[in-house]
């Protein structure tokens, strides 16, 4: 009997690590990924990591990767991650021939059902999963028994408009929108202490986007918009066992709590419109705020791309837009350290033989962290070997 095939859609950290933990427990394994290794966290630019090296790499892919200089204390940024672990494992004798790159899985369907033929039939779980591929060498369709999906959420930007819809003229002026830490990087050099800087959302990714405006010889006059009405905005853990997280969010709140002079914080605020003037942007915040800027960044989070699993039957949570059952075994939750063990019931997706895996799995949720991610796999992985 032939090796049952798994499809993985994504060639970041846990992509590669389904990878290699299906090629463990017998599986024929083939990873898709529609750019580079590790895209995703090449954006990142110089932000770093919250918890450790050891805590975001298993046993498994650190014996694949030899004897490198890879100490557990260190606190990778995303394009070190990329370098230093996912490039080399990607060119381990174990992947090397099955990471597919540049392949854009465009439609992940089951055999010939459409998505309400049959769902949570036995006999739907009979067929394999058919794959559109698209490539440098044309479409094509895979088949597989397994697929885990791996290709995160970086790629779609959260609107920043009130109520989670792009407010108007935002849609227009997209391109002119900082929506990525990494593209922040290469604009700080640009910016002087006259420049104007919108700053919207209160999470991590606007921490670290703050902290670095203002590590500039010159800051610019900065305005924050956030949400919050808190005097300290980001979500702050008492007494932190992650110190770069606790570094990053007491060090903006810090900021918010009593303002520097290129600092000026807009609680309670929303985009409310955006348009291009004269090579500037002109963006109007709720309560009759706003102004003229030079550059905007949106730090509003990101959402899962659903699109191209649309014939799936799958059981999508109504308010993270990720895996449901993992959604609600997560409520509460208010702290990545703080998940529940999960059973493989927990992980399911609806659709028998099919995975969102890693911070996917998790859509809108802040809460994902990496070790998290690589435990929930393990339960995944077993409960197909078992299937198989």
């Amino acid at each position: 009997m032939s090796a049952r095939r798994v499809a993985v859609i994504g060639a970041g950290p846990i992509g590669l690590e389904a990878a290699l933990g299906a090629l463990a427990r017998g599986f024929e394994v083939t990873v898709f990924e529609k750019g580079r290794v590790g895209d995703n966290l090449r954006r990142w630019g110089s932000t770093r990591f919250f918890s450790p090296l050891a805590m975001n790499l298993s046993p498994r892919a650190r014996a694949a990767l030899g004897a490198r200089d890879l100490p557990d204390h260190a606190l990778l940024s995303g394009p070190e991650m990329v370098e230093r672990v996912l490039e080399p494992l990607a060119g381990t004798p174990a992947l090397r021939d099955r990471v597919r790159l540049g392949c854009h899985v465009r439609a992940v369907g089951r055999g010939r059902y459409l998505r309400r033929d049959l769902p949570g039939h036995p006999l739907r779980a009979e067929k394999p999963f058919r794959l559109l591929v698209d490539s440098a060498r044309g479409e094509e369709v895979v088949e597989a028994d397994f697929v885990l999906d791996a290709s995160g959420t970086y790629e779609q930007p959260a609107a920043l408009g009130a109520g989670g819809i792009p407010a108007p003229g935002e849609r227009r002026c997209n391109g002119r929108l900082v929506r990525h830490l990494g593209t922040l990087d290469e604009r700080l050099s640009g910016l002087s202490a006259d420049s104007r800087v919108l700053l919207v959302g209160h999470g991590h990714s606007a921490a670290n986007a703050l902290l670095a405006l203002a590590a500039l010889q010159a800051p610019p006059r900065v305005t924050w918009a956030t949400r919050s009405a808190n005097r300290r905005p980001c979500q702050e853990v008492a007494n932190d066992p992650l110190p770069e997280r606790d570094r990053v969010t007491a060090g903006a709140n810090g900021l918010a709590a009593a303002p520097p002079s290129f600092l000026t914080v807009e609680r309670r605020a929303t985009v409310d419109r955006l348009q291009e003037a004269n090579g500037h942007l002109d963006v109007a915040l709720s309560g009759g705020r706003g102004g003229r800027y030079d550059l905007v960044i949106g730090m509003t989070g990101y959402r899962p791309d659903l699109s191209f699993l649309s014939e799936l039957a799958l059981d999508v949570s109504p308010f993270t837009e990720g895996a449901a059952r993992l959604a609600r075994r997560l409520a509460g939750a208010a702290d990545c350290l703080a998940v529940p063990a999960l059973a493989a019931a927990d992980l399911g997706s609806g659709e028998p033989g099919f995975h969102m895996v890693g911070v996917k799995s998790y859509g809108r949720l802040p809460t994902f962290l990496l070790k998290t991610g690589l435990g929930q796999l393990e339960t995944i992985l077993d409960g197909l070997t078992a299937a198989g």
